[in-house]
Formats: C-alpha cells, sequence, structure tokens
C-alpha cells in the first residue's frame, strides 16, 4: 500500500521540554522505560576445557602466543581478560607452552598460582612470530558459527520498534496525526519501509527516533569461527551490551565469549559501497568484519539517502529484500568459500526520491509500505519557529514568528522544509554572536538570514 497524506501536511521539529515538570509526568525510571530488559537472556555456560571452545587446540595455542607477545606482565587472569574463556583453560594452555618450552614463569612471581606472571622463551618469541605469519588476530576466542546459529534459531523476534513507544517518541515532533499514525503502522509492522518526501522534511529524525523505541535484548558472540577464518560481529559503535547480574555471573559459570547486547540499530547513509554489502577481510587485523545487516540481526537496518549510495538501487534491494524473504543471505570469505548467515530484522528506507520513478513494479511490491512524509503548512512551520526559538534561547517579539514564516515562503518560492526555522535561527544567532548582542527574531535578522540562506531577497515585511 502506499500512503501519501492528505488536507493535513506533517512536518517535524523537537519538542523542547519544560524546565518545571509535574512528578506524574516525570520520564519513568530506566528500567520502567525498558520492561524487557527485566528479563535477560542467559548466557551459555561457561566451557571447562579446550575441547568445549569448539575451536582447534592449535589455534588457541597461537592466540595465546601472540596475546604473550604483545602483553607485558601477563598473568592468568589477565590473559583469561583478554581472551574471554575461564582462567583453568588458561592455565590448562600455559602448562602445555610450558611442557613445549615456549613459555616459563617470569622470576618476580608472587606466591599463589593466580598471581603468577608469563613471558615467552627465546623459542616462544619465534612460535609467536610464526603464529602472526598464520593470522594477525588477536582477542576473544571465536565461538563456533554453528553455535552462534543454534542461538539465532531460537530467537525469532525481528526486531521492530514497540508501538507505543514509537508514538511516544513520535509525540516530541510537530507531525500531523495522520502521518504518525501511518508511520507507527509502517514501522512496527516488522515488513519492509520506505519514508519518501522533499529533504530537509524529517524522514531522517524518523528513523533516529525509532531507535528509542526498540526494546528487549539478545545474545551475540564477539566473533564466530567457520572454515579456519574469524569473523567480527560485534561492534562497539553499534551494539548497546546489556550488563546482567554480578553476583550470579562469574568468569567461571559464563562463556564471556558472548555478549548481551540490546536490540540493534544499524544506521547506513550514502557512503554504502557494493562491498559493504559482503564480508570484509581486513588482511592488518586478521579478521573479516561482519556487513551493516548481520550486525543489525534481531534489530532495525536503517538506510538513509536511499538511492545515492554508490550501490544502486536495484542491486541493494536485489541483495537485501531477497534474503528478507528467505530469510538468509549468502557471503563469501576472503579464500572464495560461501557461507549463509540468517537475515532477520526489520529494514527501513529513507529517500528524497519518488519511488515510482526510482524503483521496478517487482521492487516496490517488495516494499509495502511507501509513506510520504510531506511539507509542512505555514501554521506547522509556525510551532517549528516557536520550539526551536525556545531551545535555542532565541527572542521572539510579537509578530516575529509570523514574519519568518511569511520571508522563509517567499524566498523558499513556496517550498517550506522543516529544517528551514532551525536554519534561519541558528544564522541569527550567529549574527547576534557577531554584533554582541541577545540573539532576537526581528524582522531584520530575518530578513538577513533568510539573504544569505536562500541566497535571495525574501522581501520586505508585508503591510
Amino acid at each position: 500500500m502506499e500512503y501519501e497524506a492528505t488536507g493535513s501536511g506533517g512536518n517535524l521539529a523537537f519538542a523542547t521540554v519544560p524546565q518545571s515538570v509535574p512528578p506524574e509526568h516525570q520520564p519513568a525510571p530506566r528500567e520502567e522505560q525498558h520492561p524487557t530488559l527485566r528479563a535477560l537472556p542467559s548466557l551459555p555456560p561457561a566451557p571447562e576445557s579446550v575441547e568445549d571452545l569448539g575451536v582447534p587446540e592449535t589455534f588457541v595455542e597461537d592466540l595465546l602466543l601472540k596475546t604473550l607477545y604483545r602483553t607485558q606482565v601477563p598473568t592468568p587472569l589477565g590473559l583469561s581478560n583478554q581472551l574471554r574463556v575461564p582462567p583453568v583453560i588458561i592455565r590448562d594452555v600455559l602448562d602445555g607452552l610450558k611442557r613445549q618450552r615456549l613459555v616459563e614463569t617470569t622470576s618476580a612471581s608472587g606466591r599463589f598460582e593466580s598471581d603468577w606472571s608469563y613471558r615467552l622463551t627465546e623459542a616462544g618469541h619465534a612460535a609467536a612470530e610464526n603464529a602472526f605469519g598464520r593470522s594477525k588476530y588477536t582477542g576473544p576466542v571465536p565461538v563456533p558459527i554453528s553455535d552462534y546459529f543454534s542461538v539465532l534459531e531460537q530467537d525469532d523476534d525481528i526486531g521492530r520498534p514497540d508501538p507505543v513507544r514509537l508514538a511516544k517518541a513520535l509525540q516530541q515532533l510537530v507531525l500531523a496525526r495522520d502521518i504518525v499514525a501511518k508511520v507507527c503502522l509502517a514501522l512496527t509492522s516488522g515488513r519492509p519501509a520506505m519514508l519518501w518526501g522533499a529533504p530537509g522534511n524529517g524522514k531522517t529524525t524518523i528513523l533516529e527516533l525509532c531507535s528509542e523505541a526498540i526494546v528487549g535484548v539478545t545474545l551475540m558472540p564477539v566473533c564466530v569461527w567457520v572454515s579456519g577464518h574469524i569473523i567480527r560481529l560485534y561492534d562497539d559503535l553499534v551494539h548497546v551490551t546489556v550488563e546482567g547480574d554480578p553476583s550470579a555471573e562469574t568468569a567461571q559459570n559464563v562463556d564471556r565469549r558472548w555478549v548481551r547486547i540490546r536490540r540493534p540499530f544499524v544506521f547506513v547513509g550514502g557512503e554504502l559501497r557494493p562491498e559493504d554489502l559482503d564480508l570484509a577481510y581486513d588482511p592488518a587485523l586478521g579478521f573479516h568484519q561482519a556487513p551493516p545487516h548481520v550486525k543489525a540481526h534481531g534489530g532495525l537496518l536503517a538506510i538513509d539517502d536511499f538511492g545515492r549510495q554508490q550501490v544502486s538501487p536495484h542491486q541493494l534491494l536485489n541483495r537485501w529484500i531477497a534474503a528478507l524473504e528467505r530469510g538468509e543471505d549468502t557471503m563469501s570469505l576472503v579464500t572464495g568459500e560461501r557461507i549463509s548467515f540468517p537475515f532477520r530484522s526489520t529494514i527501513v528506507f529513507s529517500t528524497n526520491l519518488e519511488p515510482k520513478v526510482m524503483l521496478e513494479e517487482a521492487h516496490l511490491r517488495r516494499i509495502p509500505y511507501k509513506i510520504r512524509i510531506p511539507e509542512p503548512t505555514p501554521d506547522q512551520m509556525a510551532e517549528i519557529f516557536r520550539r526551536f526559538a525556545n531551545a535555542m534561547h532565541v527572542t521572539c517579539p510579537p509578530g516575529g514568528i509570523e514574519t519568518a514564516v511569511e520571508m522563509v515562503h517567499r524566498a523558499s518560492q513556496n517550498n517550506m522544509r522543516s529544517c528551514h526555522p532551525r536554519d534561519i535561527l541558528q544564522l541569527v544567532i550567529e549574527e547576534s554572536r557577531f554584533v554582541k548582542r541577545a540573539a532576537t527574531l526581528e524582522p531584520g535578522a530575518t530578513r538577513r538570514a533568510c539573504e544569505v540562506y536562500f541566497a535571495t531577497d525574501p522581501g520586505a515585511q508585508a503591510s
């Protein structure tokens, strides 16, 4: 279905929160805002031996040698934290390396085994350098990809925003009621959706507010092991970890190679390249980096400025929409070997282009929700000016806002955008700072701001 506003245009602007808010209207505590966080998924039990890690013992030995090579004063506990495995496994591997005369304890080691420090022998240095030659990866021991897939199969939530939370988030904006209803319906359906319309009317803001409405927690390994290769899944720029009960979870009873994360919100824009749709191998780091749609598993994947990426809309949709329909996507390792990843996410596009012009009928059919975000009406522009002026501490004399709306209307040639009030007010502030006087939205300042912003004379105030 394709939605378009009829008769009641909508636009966006952040609402300001009054300084004095009655207690009953204060925001709920964090745990009440995210009620689903109380029921945290359990981390897998801790491995008890090297065999339980699910990766070759020689790989673990190489990883420990490389970690010792780069650590000044390594102890079993410190190595355990770096590799995210229980100290008992670290000690077992160290004992094996000691028998091979690759590792030795230092003369400064303490009385207790937990305080011992280790260092590489001359043979150990050579073995570590050989290990770096095979793979430069250092970090947590990866989880077998089969274990990751088993956990994914138990998580059938596709990460759509919570309807109530999304509706509340959108109340921050100057947005027509019918547009709010359509946006909420589309973005909480779990099916592909597209927001479209002229630039500057708030499509990106809506996507950002979606991140506030996604609730729930899922599990993710830091990295996975497949066919001798490592794929890094966890990205601290994308994922937000959720801690469990410290009294119940210790290095001895849970597998710390896994982390709990809030259901992810992954945002990509015009920087997306064709190669970003596949696994990316970094020879300097020695592992593959997961692409955005894999990092977004169980959450929301937002593609902003759709149609402006280096990858064509057809290529992107052929890849992701088809993968969503199948529930999995196939990618290539650096060796050319193909592997399939489950693909269950909510995917939302934002574009300045008209869908019917940009996409083929087959693609349009696969994106059932297409909502146009229209231009603001004069009344809505006035409200946006009021909200931004209040938030930006700009004084508005009587009639100042109405005059500003009138000038923007003329200067933009009746193409007003929701971003115009913020941008004009910022220019007014910068001019006032330059001349050292209070920022005031008076006709002269508004006219000068419009003239430089729109590169045209907005004309004098109407009599």
